[in-house]
Order: C-alpha cells, then sequence, then structure tokens
C-alpha cells in the first residue's frame, strides 16, 4: 500500500518524509509547550490569588484595628463623654450640642462611618448622627439597645447590624463586661460597601469573590452574590484544607481560606476555574495557531529547498537512465527505481571513461616538451630540432648557461609497497609540481622532468658565474623541505656545477644520481654537489670475506649472540669504503646466504628481489640493523611481492616506461622487465594478457604513433623523425612504417596535408 502512495521522484519522496517528520516534532513539541504553559498558568494563578488572600487580610487586620482605635477615641472625646454619663437633675443642652459637634467632626474625618448612636440610659435619650434625638422607647433600632443590653463579651467585637433592611458592621464601646454596669454607650455603624471597596478591594461586578465568615457561620464581607452566599453558609466547611475546589451550580471554584485572628473569622478567596481555563485556552489556541503556521512554512521551504536543491539530482537521475538504456544491469535489481543508485551507476561510468581517455585530454604541447626535454637528457648530443625548441619554448637557455638538479625518493621500494601505481605518479607530479615553483621563489626559470622511477630531473636557468652555487644549493633544500612539509616524503638532492649546451648531459645526469645515493653509505643530510664526486670515488672495491661470512651464519647456528656481534660488524665494517652499487650488491650475497642457509630463500624468488628489497632502507645502518635482527629473531619474513595481485599496476607501469623511452633506440625488453623487476618471460606474458598483443609489438606501435604525430604536426625531415621515434635506421624506419599503414612517410605525409 505505501510503495502505491510513495512518490517515484527522489525530491517528493525526502519532502514527503521530511513533513512527516517535521510535522510530528512540532506537534509533539506544541503539546508539550501547551501542557507546560497550562501547568505554569495554574501554579502562577495560584500563587498570585495566595498573595491577593495574604494582601487582604493584612489589611482587613489593619483597617479592623484602626477602627476600634477610633471608636475608642470617640467613646473618650470629653463632649461626648459628658453627655453620656449626665443624669437627669444635671441635664443640660448645650453638652447635648458640644456632643452633636464632636459627631459631625468624626462623621467627616471617617469615610467609613454610616452613622454614630450616641446612647444614654440614664437620661433615657439616644442622639444619632442624623441630629436626631430619640427615647429608648421611640428609637428605631431597638436591636441595637437590646444586643447592647445583652452583650457580655469583655471587648471590641465587630457585629453584624441590620438597620430598616441595610446591614452594617457595628462596633459598640465599651463593651459590656459581667462586673461591669455602663450606662452611656457609643455605636457606629459601618458601611460594607466601603468596606469592602477600600478595605478588601473589590466590587461587586469582580470574577474573583471574596467572602469573610463570622464565629457563627453568618456573611460578615464580601462580593459574593446572594445565592453564593446563601450556599457557603450552607456548606460544612469543617473538613475544608488552606487550598481546595468547591463546585457550585455550573461553576467550579478555586478556593483558599486564612483566618482573621484577632476576629476569628474565616476569609474565604473564591477564583472561578472557569476564568483562567477560558485564559488558558485562549492562549493555547494562539501557540497551536502559531505552531500551524509555523508548521506551514517549515513545509513550504522544505518543499523549495527539495525542489531546489534535490529535483536536479532527480532530472539527472532521469537523464542518466535515458542515456544507460533499460539493458543496463542495474534494471533487473531492486534499485531499478533508486535515483542515488542511477546516479552512481553513472558516476562510476564516467569515471571509466576518464580513466580511459586520460591520455587523450592531456595537452600534446606539455606531453611533447616532456619528452624532448628527457631526450636532451639521455641523448649524448641532441638534435637541432630539439635545441631549437628547448630555446623557443622554455626558459633554460635563456642565459646561455644552465644546472641540472636531482632529487631522489628516498627508500623506494617502501614507497612502491605503500602506494599503487596512479598514486606514485600524482606524487611524483606533485613532487615536479613544488620544485618548480620552489625554484622559481628563489628566482630561478626550471623545467622538471619526471623519469617514471624514484627520482625527478630539473634543468635549471643559470647566470654564468659559480658563485650561485650557494644559493642555488639552498633554493634545492628549500624544494627538499617543501616536499617533506606537505608531501611528507623524504628526498635526497644534487645539483650540478653551471653546465652549457656542448656538456655530455647523459654522463651527468648518472654523475648526479650516483651522488643522490651517497646518503645511503655515509647518512649525510645534505644536497650534493660536483664537489663531492671526488669523495665518493673510493678507487677499487674490496671484496667480501666469505671466511667472515661463514663465521656470522654459524655464530647463528649456535645461537651465540656475541660472537654473531663481533663477526658481524668486522663483516659489514669495510662497507662504508665501497660505492652504492657494491655496496648492494655484496649486502644481496649476505642476505641471500643467509636465508639459503636457513631455508627462507625462497621469499625473495632470487638476488634481484633482494636487490630491489634493499631499496626500502635508507641508509647501510638501517639495512644492517635489519640484517642483524633478523639473524637475532630467525624469523621466517616473506618478503615476495604478490605480483598476480598487482599486474595491472606492472601492465601500466610497463606502458608508461616505453613511452618515457620511445626515443631510445636500445630499448628493449629486458630493459623494460628489469624496470619492474621481473623475468623476461614472466613480463611478456603479464603484458600480453592485459592488452593482447607482445610488448615488442607495443614498442614498434608506439614508434609508428609517435613518427606519424611528427610528420602530421611538423616540418621536420625524415631523418630528424627517424631518431626521435627511436629507429636505429632509416631503412628500418622505411619497411617498417610501410608494413603498418601501406605508405612511405613522404606519402602518408603529402595525403595527410
Amino acid at each position: 500500500m505505501w510503495s502505491r502512495i510513495k512518490p517515484k521522484k527522489m525530491y517528493l519522496n525526502i519532502f514527503l518524509y521530511s513533513c512527516i517528520a517535521v510535522s510530528l516534532l512540532t506537534l509533539v513539541f506544541t503539546m508539550f509547550l501547551s501542557q507546560q504553559f497550562a501547568r505554569n498558568a495554574i501554579d502562577e494563578m495560584g500563587k498570585s490569588n495566595q498573595e491577593k488572600m495574604k494582601q487582604v487580610v493584612k489589611t482587613s487586620e489593619f483597617t479592623l484595628q484602626k477602627l476600634r482605635q477610633f471608636a475608642l477615641k470617640v467613646y473618650s472625646d470629653e463632649s461626648i463623654a459628658l453627655w453620656m454619663n449626665m443624669e437627669k437633675n444635671d441635664y443640660s443642652p448645650l453638652s447635648l450640642n458640644k456632643a452633636a459637634t464632636s459627631v459631625r467632626e468624626f462623621m467627616s474625618s471617617e469615610p467609613f462611618i454610616h452613622g454614630i448612636y450616641l446612647i444614654n440610659f440614664n437620661i433615657d435619650q439616644i442622639y444619632t448622627s442624623e441630629s436626631s434625638i430619640y427615647t429608648t422607647q421611640d428609637f428605631y433600632d431597638q436591636s441595637m439597645l437590646n444586643y447592647i443590653k445583652g452583650q457580655k463579651t469583655p471587648y471590641l467585637q465587630y457585629v453584624n447590624h441590620e438597620v430598616e433592611g441595610e446591614t452594617f458592621l457595628a462596633l459598640v464601646v465599651p463593651a459590656a463586661g459581667p462586673n461591669q454596669n455602663y450606662q452611656g454607650f457609643v455605636a457606629i455603624l459601618f458601611s460594607k460597601p466601603l468596606l469592602n471597596v477600600n478595605m478588601l478591594q473589590i466590587s461587586e461586578k469582580d470574577q474573583n469573590k471574596i467572602y469573610i465568615e463570622g464565629k457563627n457561620k453568618e456573611f460578615i464581607l464580601g462580593n459574593t452574590e446572594p445565592a453564593l452566599t446563601k450556599e457557603l453558609m450552607e456548606m460544612d466547611k469543617s473538613a475544608a484544607v488552606q487550598n481546595w475546589k468547591w463546585k457550585s451550580g455550573n461553576e467550579t471554584w478555586s478556593i483558599q481560606t486564612e483566618r482573621l485572628p484577632i476576629e476569628g473569622w474565616n476569609v474565604y478567596h473564591l477564583s472561578p476555574i472557569s476564568l483562567w481555563q477560558a485564559k488558558v485556552t485562549k492562549i493555547r489556541i494562539e501557540i497551536i495557531g502559531s505552531s500551524i503556521f509555523l508548521l506551514l512554512t517549515l513545509l513550504l521551504y522544505l518543499f523549495w529547498q527539495s525542489y531546489r536543491s534535490l529535483k536536479p539530482l532527480s532530472d539527472l537521475a532521469h537523464q542518466i537512465k535515458s542515456k544507460l538504456g533499460k539493458e543496463h544491469p542495474i534494471m533487473q535489481t531492486m534499485n531499478a527505481n533508486n535515483e542515488m543508485a542511477w546516479i552512481h551507476s553513472g558516476f562510476h561510468s564516467l569515471v571509466d571513461k576518464i580513466e580511459q581517455l586520460d591520455l587523450s585530454i592531456k595537452s600534446s604541447k606539455a606531453l611533447v616538451k616532456d619528452d624532448f626535454l628527457r631526450q636532451w637528457i639521455l641523448n649524448s648530443k641532441s638534435s637541432k630540432p630539439i635545441e631549437e625548441f628547448i630555446r623557443n619554448q622554455t626558459q633554460i637557455l635563456s642565459t646561455g648557461w644552465f644546472r641540472m638538479a636531482i632529487i631522489r625518493l628516498e627508500s623506494y621500494g617502501r614507497f612502491e609497497e605503500h602506494y599503487d601505481f596512479a598514486s606514485r605518479k600524482l606524487l611524483r607530479f606533485a613532487m615536479g609540481n613544488i620544485m618548480a615553483e620552489v625554484l622559481a621563489n628563489h628566482g630561478y626559470a626550471a623545467e622538471t622532468v619526471d623519469f617514471g622511477t624514484d627520482h625527478i630531473v630539473a634543468l635549471i636557468s643559470s647566470p654564468a658565474l659559480e658563485d650561485d652555487m650557494a644559493q642555488a644549493i639552498g633554493a634545492i633544500e628549500d624544494v627538499r623541505v617543501q616536499i617533506r612539509q606537505w608531501l611528507k616524503l623524504e628526498v635526497h638532492a644534487a645539483v650540478s656545477s653551471v653546465l652549457d649546451v656542448e656538456e655530455n648531459l647523459p654522463i651527468i645526469y648518472t654523475q648526479l644520481y650516483e651522488l643522490t645515493l651517497m646518503r645511503f653509505i655515509n647518512d649525510e643530510d645534505r644536497v650534493f654537489t660536483s664537489e663531492d664526486l671526488e669523495r665518493y670515488e673510493r678507487g677499487k672495491d674490496s671484496d667480501l670475506d666469505e671466511a667472515l661470512l661463514k663465521q656470522v651464519i654459524h655464530s647463528v647456528q649456535l645461537k651465540n649472540e656475541k660472537a654473531l656481534e663481533g663477526y658481524f660488524d668486522e663483516l659489514t665494517l669495510h662497507m662504508q669504503e665501497l660505492s652504492y652499487e657494491e655496496c648492494k650488491l655484496q649486502l644481496t650475497h649476505i642476505i641471500y646466504s643467509i636465508m639459503k642457509s636457513f631455508k627462507n630463500h625462497t621469499t625473495f624468488h632470487g638476488m634481484k628481489n633482494i636487490h630491489s628489497f634493499l631499496e626500502q632502507f635508507a641508509t647501510l645502518g638501517e639495512v644492517k640493523l635489519w640484517m642483524y635482527q633478523e639473524m637475532l629473531q630467525i624469523i621466517d619474513w616473506h618478503r615476495k611481492k604478490n605480483v598476480s595481485s598487482r599486474k595491472e599496476d606492472v601492465a601500466a607501469e610497463m606502458i608508461e616506461y616505453v613511452r618515457n623511452h620511445l626515443h631510445n633506440p636500445m630499448l628493449s625488453v629486458d630493459d623494460i622487465a628489469d624496470h619492474v623487476s621481473m623475468s623476461v618471460n614472466y613480463a611478456r606474458q603479464i603484458f600480453k594478457d592485459h592488452f593482447h598483443c607482445s610488448l615488442s609489438d607495443f614498442i614498434t606501435n608506439q614508434r609508428i604513433e609517435h613518427a606519424v604525430k611528427l610528420l602530421t604536426t611538423t616540418d621536420w625531415t625524415v631523418a630528424d623523425i627517424t631518431e626521435q621515434s627511436g629507429f636505429q635506421t632509416k631503412s628500418t624506419f622505411f619497411s617498417t612504417f610501410k608494413r603498418a599503414t601501406g605508405m612511405t612517410p613522404n606519402q602518408y605525409r603529402m595525403q595527410k596535408t
């Protein structure tokens, strides 16, 4: 079912999954946020109500206490007290006038007062703040007189008092005691609406309600409706806690309770839950609406990003699928509709084609230049076309003088082991680029040539001054430093003295290469120069002491380490006086003899492989240490190279060697086999297995192709082309060329032009 609904296009598929993921995350986050907000809102409302309750209690205590003090002040007023304590015999209207004046002053000073009664039972008169005088029989507020006569509390206490259908909070001074008999009293009536507004800070319209209950569960103060007040008075509140909920009709109230300790009243703060629930719901709706808007915005952005970034990939996959066709193997797999699988397949196909066309996309001019420079170095006498080309296309001969420098990789055997053929080629290319750039930074114009082995040759334009040698050495030393820094490779270097075009470059080239090998013998880490040739010429090479070699082997057999150390040091002591090739030859003989004695010689397939194996070591000291450790451990260390796994690299390396030495008329299969460290027959077999033609035929075909290129792109003579193509004689060139093309070189040139 899902496979039918799921979009086929990759960008729509990714957009769909992104929508689902973003929607789920947004939904979860929104629900969590709204729940947290509701919980926090409840907590904040509870805290707010609690603070409101504490403020009401504090304000009420303060106000009621202040009103008590006011009542005592009224009672203790001299004029009022004089009138309330008068007897019938000393009654004076003037005293009443003074008391009335004081009452009016007190009424104007306290806004909570609704009315004041001055009661004198001695003269049976009652004066009210309305400036009226009554007797106890005709006084309209008989309930107050009854309360005064019946009160027994020993302290000032507020009571509910109803007059003519209106309820007030009353306070009588003084309070009657069990053993006291007062005849004069002051009764003060306080307005409940004013107390609600000013003391409790509430009004009838407030949705939050305050209900103050007296000791007898009577209603004292508050803004509750009559029906709600009646329910609260009838409700059993004995089991109520400080914070609780109560349902009345369709409304549920959150109630908080406090007590006025002096009065003994209970204060109830009622907050309708529906009020804050409506506010919370409103904000939650706003949160959800904002989340939906955000979700839609994100989905729109995701679609735009998918369409902009991923749709081109889908289009690319469709194009690749149409190009590769329905016969492609991927159509038979489960990935037939997988766009990324088609892109990967197309990429691999492209890489394969690029690798196949690698040689064709290179600059022909660069290839010609490298080939000419290589011929100039290897031929004892360069032809005029090559010399003219170098003068016109390079700056090597700009001053008429130049130097030759060689950098050689240390431990080339180890280098071959760590990197495949393609990687080695790229690293040598990088070495040549670094060498040319560093020399340019030092003010030298240089051209580098890769001979496809362990070294790079540089031809450097130079002034005709030998004083320039120190600067040249510094530049080559900087080359070594930069290669070590950027490629992590150790190289040895040698630089020649100033040369001219008449010099025999093959000899100079050979001498410089041998100088780079001096590090192996004497472990000197520096740039060697032509002046070091005298030190390198050691005279006659001394022969290996076969008797000492037998003593070394005998010491290993006897496990006599002390004797082994002495004999081995004596056996190798003279090697520092040998040439590099002679030193390697004697080391090869020693290793072969040791391995043969201990049945391990099959690892190396003969002395040639041992000779190549020694190229892993940078110095003679390293070889001696390795040999000594091998003899101590007597281990079976096989260095046989897995030739079968390297066949492709070996075949490619043979092709590169042929192309780099194509101009050499003495190029042979033996040279190529020696270069890849294999027997001639095995090298022939590998090449034929990979390219389905013999190595000799390949060399001939390459020579013909090179000759064809020169015939069609240059105006050189046939003799020069014969020489540059590596043919030994002109007749051989003619016969081979006609056999390959069916025409003579001149006929071929005329036809093509």
